[in-house]
Parts: C-alpha cells; sequence; structure tokens
C-alpha cells in the first residue's frame, strides 16, 4: 500500500497533469497530496476515479505497481533468473551465498520463497534430487491462502518440483478451487508448467497413472491454447507414463524420441538434454524395481 501514493504521483507527473487536474471531481488536492506522501488512503471507488482521471486501466496500474516494486528486491528476483540454468548453476548458488543471502531474504515473503526457489533449482541440478524439508515453507504458504492470485499461480507452477509429493497432491486438488476466475498474462502458460511439473514429479516417486492423468491435463490445455513448446514436453511426459505402464508398446519410445528431436530441431538441446534425462532416470528406476 505504501507503493500506491508515489506511484500516481510518479504517473501524474510523467503525464504533465497537476494535482488539480486528477483531484478533480473526486477529492480534495489536499487529500491527494496526503495520498501521494502515504499519508491517506481512498475508498476503492475514489481509487477508480483517479485513475479515470490519470487516463490509466486498473490493470495498467496494477502492472506498473509490480514494476515499481523496490528496485533492489527487484534487481535479486531478475539477477537471479538469468542465472537460472545449468551452464550458470554455480554463478547461482554463490549470488544467493554471498549476496541474496538469507538475512536479505527475510524481507518480504516474495524474497523468501524466490531463494528458496532458487536454491531448491541448484539442489537438483547438482544432485539430481532435493530434501523436500527444506522447501516446505513454500507450500505452508500455499496451504494457508484461502485463494490464490497471480503470485500464488506463478509460485505453484515454478516452485511444485520441490514439494513433497503428498503436499503437491493437494495442492493439485486444491487448484481449481483456489484459483477461480484468474486471468493474467501467461496464465495458461503457468498452468500448463504446474501439470507438467507435477507429471514429472510424480514420474520421479513412480506414481505413473497419476503422472498420465496431470500429463493429459497440461497436453489438453496446450492444445487447446495452441502452446507447442509446453505440448512437446506434455508429449514426451504422457508417453513416458504409458510406457512406464505398458513397456510392450514400442510407439511410447518413438514418440518420446520424436518430440524430444523437435527441441533439438529447433534448437532447445538444454530442454532436450533434461527430458532425455529424465527418460533414462525413470526407466533405470522403472526396471531396476
Amino acid at each position: 500500500m505504501n507503493n500506491i501514493g508515489p506511484l500516481i504521483k510518479k504517473i501524474r507527473t510523467d503525464k504533465n497533469l497537476t494535482q488539480k487536474n486528477v483531484s478533480a471531481g473526486i477529492m480534495s488536492r489536499s487529500h491527494l497530496s496526503e495520498l501521494e506522501n502515504g499519508k491517506y488512503f481512498p475508498s476503492y471507488e475514489k481509487m477508480l476515479g483517479l485513475l479515470q482521471n490519470l487516463d490509466i486501466s486498473l490493470m495498467e496500474f496494477q502492472t506498473e505497481l509490480g514494476n515499481n516494486y523496490s528496485l533492489k528486491d527487484r534487481t535479486y528476483i531478475e539477477t537471479t533468473n538469468k542465472l537460472s540454468t545449468e551452464q550458470k548453476i554455480d554463478e547461482l548458488a554463490d549470488y544467493l551465498k554471498k549476496i541474496f543471502t538469507s538475512e536479505v531474504a527475510q524481507k518480504s515473503i516474495r524474497l523468501q520463497i524466490k531463494r528458496l526457489n532458487m536454491l531448491g533449482l541448484v539442489e537438483l541440478t547438482r544432485n539430481n534430487q532435493i530434501t523436500v524439508e527444506n522447501y516446505q515453507p513454500i507450500f505452508n504458504y500455499l496451504l494457508s491462502c484461502k485463494n490464490w492470485h497471480e503470485f500464488e499461480i506463478r509460485t505453484l507452477a515454478n516452485s511444485i518440483f520441490l514439494a513433497n509429493f503428498e503436499v503437491a497432491k493437494v495442492l493439485a486438488k486444491q487448484f481449481e478451487k483456489k484459483s477461480k476466475k484468474l486471468n493474467f498474462k501467461n496464465y495458461i502458460d503457468k498452468v500448463i508448467l504446474f501439470f507438467n511439473n507435477l507429471a514429472e514429479l510424480a514420474l520421479r516417486k513412480g506414481e505413473y497413472l497419476l503422472a498420465l492423468t496431470y500429463a493429459k491435463n497440461a497436453q489438453k490445455m496446450a492444445h487447446d491454447n495452441n502452446k507447442i513448446y509446453y505440448l512437446l514436453i506434455a508429449n514426451v511426459l504422457a508417453n513416458l507414463s504409458n510406457l512406464t505402464l505398458d513397456a510392450t508398446d514400442n510407439t511410447y519410445l518413438q514418440e518420446i524420441d520424436k518430440n524430444i528431436a523437435i527441441f533439438r530441431t529447433l534448437s532447445y538441446p538444454e530442454v532436450a538434454d533434461s527430458l532425455q534425462n529424465l527418460v533414462e532416470l525413470v526407466l533405470s528406476h522403472k526396471y531396476v524395481n
């Protein structure tokens, strides 16, 4: 809330508008001045009136508000995003140890979750396994929410691979109820990613029928929304699930190879390698057990 007043002032000055222009018909200039200095917060109706006078939609304002998030905090988030590739995993680990420390992350739940998510990525990349207890605070937060909004959906999609599988199944069951009527940029991408990650988690846990269910959900959404990248991943996961359930059908392995090959053709070697490693890991566990 403390960011709202200063952001209104920034937009007003960017548009070369006076306090008189913006407050007209909505509130007194003194109230607008108090709002811009974080000393007053108006009703929802007055807030909408101010946005109308600023000639900015509520959605645009929300986007600006997100972009206006503490510049230093955004630097931590954006830097870890840039380092979250297999080739830069050591740089990421070093950044989390020396700069984006646990003390820094205590400033907000957003930073705490981001840091835990990145620590999990480092652990999984280096060890091909994770200590799920270390990341349970992420899921305690999600479970405690009555409803999910954009931040929670993005967190869910990006972090579910770190969950205890029993917790992941609970979150999957809660998904429809807690995410009703959401519609933000890349929402569908995040939902498909969530189900793809659930399918991968289920495969790693030997829950092949459940993995198939999750992968089919991802396949349908990716197909219906023309999300080819996610569809190719879902195809691999669905066929791998089927292969673990019926090893006598060679078409499943052929489909897996075909979809992975498409990633190589499209110059996504990291994705192809990651999927190939998953296939080998799942099949080795299947036949060892």
